[in-house]
């Protein structure tokens, strides 16, 4: 496998929004196994182009000088050039400030250590002779009582904003979650019916008492709330074609079974290699690659159902290829064109639009010739009629 030589100045690589969702999958799937660290992805990454490409094949000095073209490899060089160009594609993102506006520094520490010798000074001075007839020993005890309380002030004040930073994670991180399995419930709690009885969609999906659901024509993206503290690898999750299986590694309790999270078969067939799963927010996500691209009534078989018939079924333009989109541009701008009474684009460009070929023995039909085939038939009537008379005389 050999990839594109770099072009040095060139622009990225062109990808619409449709590719970089395709891509998505995939790399999520990574991003699991590697358990959310990026250097074991980076090395699975670069490992791979090191063994299937020539990402980290070099050109041979000789050929270099003498310009010898070359399809493999690279010039020494290139390859790293074509991984910073990438890096570079895209900003970087500050991250807001995690410590307190007081968070001590170098200099608020030195400051403190610095008025605590001044006070030391101060005192020596003020008290000549008792500093005489203390012993070395107990006169350096001395200046070092006075010093610690600065010390320990700027220490512990240092000490206690890492804590407060942690506490206030954990606050955050247990109110995510909460406020995602609260989502959830308030989904569930809205759910409005049909005469039929059939959930309204929302989000082109519905809602359970264990999960919420929605889904594209490609795809179904399932959320259930999890217990509090739960991590990926406390969970088993097993995605099969026809069923779907969630449950707890472990018991809450001693004694207990594991609990089940999901359980059950799907209502329609699903790609298993391209459905993934992730955590967020004490939420489990699950995306589900359609087989058949159809609308689900719902996802596990025996759960409440949706009115299909109420499903939003329009795509935006990006979700098709581009020779598609380039076709449903051309005919938006012609309709318009035609309400404003102004050239169409293949007017506009002198182009005269093709007429495919028909099969033999089928011709296009105009009104001209509408037009002549009427004519034929009243002439052949009134011949008609004049025989007939022409018998009964």
């Amino acid at each position: 496998m050999s990839l594109p030589a770099p072009t040095v100045g060139g622009g990225p690589a062109s990808m619409t929004k449709a590719d970089l969702d395709r891509m998505d999958g995939p790399l999520i799937a990574l991003a699991n196994q590697s358990g959310g660290d990026l250097r074991k992805l980076m090395f699975m990454f670069f490992s791979f182009l090191h063994r299937r490409t020539d990402f980290y094949v070099i050109h041979h000095e000789d050929d270099v000088r003498d310009n010898v073209p070359i399809k493999m490899g690279f010039k020494e060089g290139d390859a790293e050039k074509m991984l910073l160009a990438a890096f570079r594609q895209f900003p970087l993102r500050k991250m807001p400030r995690q410590g307190g506006a007081g968070t001590g520094t170098g200099a608020g520490v030195g400051g403190g250590a610095n008025t605590a010798k001044q006070q030391q000074q101060q005192q020596q001075q003020k008290q000549p002779k008792m500093q005489a007839a203390v012993p070395p020993a107990k006169a350096e005890s001395k200046a070092k009582t006075v010093e610690s309380p600065a010390k320990a002030s700027a220490i512990d004040k240092n000490n206690e904003e890492p804590k407060k930073s942690a506490a206030a994670e954990a606050t955050t991180s247990s109110t995510t979650k909460k406020k995602a399995s609260d989502e959830i419930e308030e989904a569930v709690s809205k759910v409005r019916l049909t005469e039929e009885g059939k959930q309204i969609p929302v989000g082109n999906g519905g809602s359970t008492s264990r999960y919420q659901w929605t889904q594209t024509v490609e795809e179904v993206t399932v959320a259930t709330a999890l217990p509090e503290g739960t991590k990926g690898k406390d969970l088993d999750v097993v995605i099969k074609p026809s069923s779907l299986s969630v449950k707890m590694k472990r018991p809450a309790k001693e004694g207990e079974e594991a609990p089940t999270i999901l359980e059950g078969t799907l209502s329609e067939k699903i790609r298993m290699d391209e459905s993934t799963w992730s955590l967020e927010g004490g939420v489990l996500l699950l995306t589900l690659e359609k087989v058949v691209k159809t609308w689900w009534k719902t996802v596990l078989e025996g759960d409440d159902e949706i009115d299909t018939d109420m499903v939003d079924s329009t795509r935006h333009i990006s979700s098709y290829e581009e020779q598609t989109q380039g076709m449903i541009r051309k005919c938006l701008f012609d309709q318009r064109q035609e309400r404003m009474g102004l050239p169409s684009s293949d007017e506009l460009l002198g182009k005269k639009p093709s007429i495919p070929t028909l099969p033999a023995g089928v011709e296009y039909i105009d009104k001209k010739t509408l037009d002549d085939a009427d004519d034929d038939d009243a002439n052949k009537e009134d011949q008609g009629g004049g025989n007939e008379k022409e018998e009964g005389s």
